[in-house]
């Protein structure tokens, strides 16, 4: 059984913290495509965008193929462990320097590898929060804080 701390990224996002980990979005997105297809709702669809204020529905396959999309947004596991993307350029950066994460780095703060993150959405910059974080307080009382 894997210990908590090695669900911390080396980038500092707690697996649990995420959906694509957690599988939270996934599942949501599978059961809304089950509950179309149940009701029939690629039949529907295009009889309710006739209608003015539904015209939106025109684009239901799009809708429909885009859950497709986060519905297969399931991480195998921990950053650690070999989960997450495969090419992930922060992973592959902590571990040809030897790093258990970014947190032991000193430039992380600047670091442009980390900054790709951005890329995802993470505009508040909570990995950058976590990593000043865990830096401060190890990884062992990082993950306390976060079951509790």
């Amino acid at each position: 059984m894997a210990r908590k701390t090695d669900l911390i990224g080396y980038c500092g996002i707690y697996c649990p913290d995420c959906p694509s980990y957690t599988h939270s979005t996934a599942n949501l997105a599978r059961d809304l495509r089950s509950e179309f297809r149940r009701h029939k709702f690629d039949k529907v669809a295009p009889v309710l965008a006739k209608i003015p204020q539904y015209q939106t529905f025109k684009h239901y396959d799009k809708a429909y193929e885009f859950l497709g999309a986060i519905a297969k947004m399931r991480c195998k596991g921990a950053c650690k462990a070999g989960g997450g993307g495969p090419g992930c350029p922060i992973r592959k950066c902590a571990t040809k320097i030897r790093l258990p994460g970014c947190w032991k780095c000193d430039s992380f703060q600047d670091c442009k590898t980390l900054r790709t993150l951005e890329e995802y959405g993470d505009t508040n910059r909570l990995y950058l929060k976590n990593l000043r974080k865990i830096r401060r307080i190890g990884p062992a009382a990082f993950v306390k804080t976060k079951t509790t």
